[in-house]
């Protein structure tokens, strides 16, 4: 009897553990296919579709439009060669393997496997019809800059094809961001004109169902490549609205998830509650210009006691305000490569005393210096164009801030011919100026050859041809940040701030979301509302 009982409790616990082991192994199985669910939520409180919203809709094919909303929500739809992470470093999508052969030459693999949303393959041939698009087909493409450079692409197989360029592009594969049609779909169609540019297919996460003149339909697309990103959602709903002033009372109605704003005073219209915000830098940077060949600025020591007299922070306090942001360096946007604070403390007493040693001497309320039996004085003129009303409020605090500590400055406004002629020719002690910054971690407009500050330096020149001709990671590191060091000691530039956009969202959106100039919807597929 006890032998049965000992029996019996043996054979109960072996189909325990099979039972407890073939429940894991679903478990894992669940979480390996699908996205994790946020631990606050229950099943019964996940809605699977979101809602975006386009104003002043133009068209839904990332080519025809001009539309910034468009162009950011295409990316769900279409893919590119290459894309970026929420740093701005370069990730592989439909293309596999970039190799650069030569200074002028690409070879680009593609990935095998990736269908288009109507079942059709991707191969070479859709690479070669967009890249047509762009470069022939005369339409006016915010993608036309990514390849200026490109004198032409050949095609190698069904799954390899050959860039080849007319000068030199640092960082090239970043210019590879541009989205790829299908040339099958649009196969004997008028591309600017055909009806097929209702509702083009990508190969992205989303695919489009329907557009209407109110609302645009997307669905997932179950023949996705990339079978880790399987959303959350099951559809999303782009809302259409003719005016900001519309789209914004969505918004502040709750029938819009996320917003990407442009406008600083955005609780002006929608009030400041019932949604989170998250501000982004923009890459819009503005920078004071040192010529490095005039006179006075010719010596290390002014550029860098400058530096430490002009504050950033009371520049974006008193003259710019909400939708600014104290800016040091064209990377600081968030690049990966910028991994050191370049930021420059204000500090007046370090900049004299800096003057001081390098032999300059104030008296009468003037600094002086004697070279060479020629008096010196620190008296410069800022250039700013006089078309541009915050320039020339920042140029006026500047000359305030310069004032201070008896170096005389003048804001001398040139109208927009002048001002261009002295960027080009270099004819400036020091000009106010900005840049829309690229994608890629390129310096060449600061520190390569015909640089802005006419800024020449052994070292630096070494530096930007190893960074020029290397992909390797720690050499990339330890090269930028050696430049970084010498832009501290040798200053031929002064950052000063950067613009900063605004993401808006229903406090109802769940995931991890996050925005940078280069793309609003990154990891849309863990979003979900609740």
């Amino acid at each position: 009897m006890g032998n049965n009982i000992l029996k019996y409790l043996f054979i109960i616990i072996v189909i325990g553990l099979i039972g407890f082991g073939t429940y894991k192994m679903l478990q894992n199985d669940k979480q390996e296919n699908h996205p994790v669910i946020d631990q606050t939520s229950t099943v019964n409180t996940i809605q699977t579709d979101l809602r975006l919203a386009i104003c002043n809709f133009d068209s839904i094919n990332p080519y025809l439009s001009n539309n910034r909303n468009v162009q950011e929500i295409s990316r769900i739809i279409y893919e590119p060669l290459v894309t970026l992470n929420e740093a701005y470093k370069l990730e592989y999508c439909l293309a596999e393997e970039i190799a650069k052969t030569d200074e002028l030459n690409y070879v680009i693999k593609l990935r095998k496997g990736v269908l288009w949303q109507d079942g059709s393959e991707f191969t070479a041939n859709d690479v070669k019809f967009t890249m047509s698009i762009i470069k022939e087909s005369g339409i006016n493409t915010v993608y036309a800059n990514n390849v200026r450079a490109v004198a032409s692409l050949e095609y190698i197989d069904e799954y390899t094809v050959k860039m080849t360029l007319s000068e030199p592009v640092d960082f090239f594969e970043y210019q590879l961001t541009f989205p790829i049609l299908s040339q099958k779909y649009y196969e004997g169609q008028d591309f600017a004109t055909t009806e097929k540019n209702l509702a083009p297919i990508g190969t992205g996460i989303f695919k489009i169902e329907s557009v209407d003149s109110n609302i645009i339909k997307l669905g997932q697309n179950e023949i996705y490549w990339n079978t880790e990103k399987r959303p959350m959602a099951k559809e999303i709903n782009i809302n259409l609205y003719g005016s900001a002033g519309e789209l914004y009372n969505a918004f502040k109605n709750g029938e819009i998830d996320l917003v990407d704003v442009k406008i600083a005073n955005v609780q002006d219209y929608i009030g400041s509650i019932g949604y989170k915000r998250i501000e982004y830098k923009s890459r819009d940077y503005d920078f004071l210009v040192l010529n490095t060949a005039s006179e006075v600025l010719s010596d290390g020591a002014v550029r860098k006691a400058l530096s430490k007299i002009i504050d950033k922070n009371n520049i974006v306090a008193s003259c710019l305000g909400s939708g600014y942001i104290a800016s040091n360096f064209s990377l600081d946007m968030g690049n990966w490569l910028y991994t050191k604070d370049l930021n420059v403390q204000p500090n007046p007493e370090e900049a004299t005393q800096i003057l001081a040693n390098a032999g300059w001497e104030y008296k009468n309320n003037k600094w002086r210096k004697k070279v060479e039996g020629k008096t010196l004085e620190l008296t410069f003129t800022i250039g700013v164009n006089g078309n541009h009303a915050t320039r020339l409020k920042v140029a006026e605090n500047i000359k305030t801030q310069l004032a201070n500590v008896g170096i005389d400055v003048s804001v001398r406004e040139l109208n927009h011919e002048s001002y261009s002629a002295s960027l080009e020719n270099r004819n400036f002690d020091m000009i106010l100026t900005g840049i829309t910054c690229g994608y890629s971690p390129s310096l060449k407009t600061f520190f390569g050859q015909g640089n802005l500050a006419n800024y020449s330096n052994q070292q630096v020149s070494e530096i930007m041809n190893v960074i020029a001709n290397t992909s390797d990671e720690n050499a990339l590191y330890e090269n930028y940040h050696k430049l970084y060091d010498i832009y501290l000691e040798e200053v031929p530039y002064i950052g000063l701030y950067r613009n900063t956009d605004v993401v808006i969202y229903n406090q109802s959106l769940v995931g991890n979301i996050k925005a940078n100039a280069f793309n609003l919807y990154g990891n849309i597929e863990k979003w979900y509302r609740q």
